[in-house]
């Protein structure tokens, strides 16, 4: 093989290759996006060490009502809040995938189906009670909106 049959075999694989990889998983075409992410730990044995009287806010408005000792271990753990947006208006499935410390690289999952989704919406997850007290701290997680078995929506944390 020549050399110039050879740099153009191995410039159009490189051509391919790179546009390959610019090429965008059409999350964006969808219409429908996350905006927002918000994520709460509730450690009740804690006092939030913080000026911000909105840290403060969150854990007496996560605590309410929890009398006992085993109420508020039950109530320990994450929260997270997702707000998002859709155009299309028809049935989503909200999917939360997270790790924890003691799992290993075991992905749990909650899901939330909204048959009647809204231009704003918001998802609300936790990992509390014995899944939080067996399976320890979350390390990461990955939220999703599926629409017909495809995401058509995603936001992560940094080590997912």
């Amino acid at each position: 093989m020549s050399i110039t049959k050879l740099l153009c075999a191995s410039g159009s694989i490189i051509a391919t290759l790179l546009t390959g990889a610019c090429q965008s998983n059409n999350l964006a075409t969808s219409g429908t996006t996350i905006t927002n992410a918000k994520y709460f730990l509730l450690d009740p044995s804690k006092q939030p060490n913080s000026v911000d009287p909105m840290i403060r806010f969150e854990q007496r408005h996560h605590l309410r009502g929890a009398v006992t000792r085993e109420q508020r271990k039950e109530r320990q753990g994450h929260y997270y809040v997702f707000w998002w947006h859709d155009r299309e208006l028809t049935p989503v499935i909200i999917r939360l995938e997270y790790r924890q410390e003691t799992t290993g690289v075991n992905t749990r999952v909650q899901e939330i189906r909204v048959n009647s989704p809204r231009r704003s919406n918001k998802a609300r997850f936790q990992v509390t009670g014995a899944n939080y007290q067996t399976g320890g701290r979350v390390t990461s997680w990955r939220v999703s909106i599926i629409r017909d078995g495809k995401i058509i929506a995603h936001d992560q944390s940094y080590l997912w």
